[in-house]
Order: C-alpha cells, then sequence, then structure tokens
C-alpha cells in the first residue's frame, strides 16, 4: 500500500523563491505542494481552502507579520504542524528565536532542493532537523536560560530587606557598612547575609553581588 503524500505549505514573500520551490518539491512523488503563500492572511486563507498542512516552509523576514511570529501564531492554534524555518540568514539569534517559537528545523535559502526535500520528509517523521553544531549552541543557549530563571525563582524567595541588603553587597560594603546604612546591628546583617546565601545557593559574598548584578539587582538602596 502506498504511503500517503507529506503535505507541505510555502510561506515566503518572495514570488519567484517560492514559485521555484514549490516545483522542486512537486517534482517528489511524495510530497505534495497543499500551497504556495505570501504571507500571515495568505497562509490562514490556504488552511480554510485546502486543510492544514503536516509540514510549513517558513520565510524568516517577511513584511507585516514576520515568520517567527506566524510560527509561533500557527503552533499556538495547532501544534501537531511542523514547521522548517527558511532564510538567507544563519546567525545564532534567528536560530534561537525560531526554536523557542516551536520550529523544528532551519535551513538556509541556499540549500539545495534535495536538502530541503529531505528535511520536508525527515521532519514529517519527526527527527531533529539541527546540525550538531546548530544543535550544540541551542542546546547550550537553553540551558544559560533556564539557569538563568532558576536564580530567578531563587531571587524572589527574598525578603524585602533580604533583596535591599543582597543590593548592597553587590556594591561592595562591609556587614558593618550596611548595618550603619540601614540602622541595624552588624549580627542582624549577618543573619541575613546566612539567609540570602541559603536561599540563593552560594556560599560567598562575591557570588552573591555577581548573580545580583547578573539579574540586574544592584544599585545603591537606603532605608
Amino acid at each position: 500500500m502506498a504511503r500517503d503524500r507529506i503535505k507541505v505549505l510555502i510561506v515566503d514573500d518572495h514570488p519567484v523563491f517560492r514559485e521555484g520551490l514549490r516545483q522542486c518539491l512537486e517534482a517528489r512523488r511524495e510530497l505534495q505542494v497543499t500551497a504556495a503563500v505570501g504571507g500571515a492572511e495568505e497562509l490562514w486563507r490556504a488552511f480554510r481552502t485546502h486543510g492544514r498542512p503536516q509540514i510549513i516552509l517558513m520565510d524568516v523576514e517577511m513584511p507585516g507579520q514576520g515568520g517567527i511570529e506566524l510560527t509561533q501564531a500557527v503552533l499556538e492554534k495547532h501544534p501537531e504542524i511542523r514547521v522548517i524555518m527558511l532564510t538567507a540568514f544563519s546567525d545564532s539569534e534567528r536560530v534561537f528565536a525560531a526554536l523557542k517559537a516551536g520550529a523544528v528545523g532551519y535551513l538556509l535559502k541556499n540549500s539545495s532542493p534535495d536538502e530541503i526535500a529531505g528535511a520536508v520528509e525527515r521532519a514529517a517523521e519527526g527527527e531533529p532537523l539541527l546540525s550538531g553544531e546548530i544543535a550544540g549552541r541551542v542546546l547550550r543557549e537553553f540551558e544559560r536560560e533556564r539557569q538563568e530563571e532558576r536564580y530567578r525563582e531563587q531571587l524572589s524567595t527574598l525578603t524585602p530587606r533580604e533583596e535591599e541588603i543582597l543590593k548592597l553587597i553587590a556594591t561592595g560594603e562591609s556587614n558593618r557598612e550596611i548595618g550603619a546604612r540601614l540602622f541595624i546591628s552588624e549580627q542582624t546583617v549577618k543573619n541575613h547575609v546566612a539567609s540570602i546565601f541559603r536561599k540563593l545557593q552560594v556560599n560567598d559574598r562575591t557570588k552573591a553581588a555577581l548573580l545580583a548584578v547578573k539579574l540586574g539587582l544592584s544599585g545603591d538602596s537606603t532605608s
């Protein structure tokens, strides 16, 4: 029994490119291009007319609603669709933004027709489409963001007074100086600092100060 053809929708604001891509993909017996459209309005119209595709080849840079924003909008309504970004750019910022929006892959427009068709087939099978180098960079970026989110969650556990003291630690003030500024005893400051270290899971003032600066919690504080 023959396998069903993979339904593909092309979204690109350059008519020559999208029609050329359509012809290349339609030459593949296993692929069916349901429509080739120039932007968001035509995409939603194509959904209504031709049904939902399995794969969308999405241009990143388009006038009006860009491809990354449109990808997010599509996947909010139809999370089963797999979106592959097509672009002339290869910088990490666009890769990260596209993947955060839910794209499963990222191809340069100078990829060969065979490469693009192969990516469509792999995406339909649920396979990852990023090269090892790009995948490594993406994983490192996601891990950095997860770590920063953990730090922010820890920071949110501080009391207003502890946050105030952490800001002063970040300016380099000693416990005695902090106590004098806030009109509390040095021992009270030490107790607060111990609590701050425990909540932030750090063991010295330098690490606490670096974390405060990294998260934008620094500057003078007065009582």
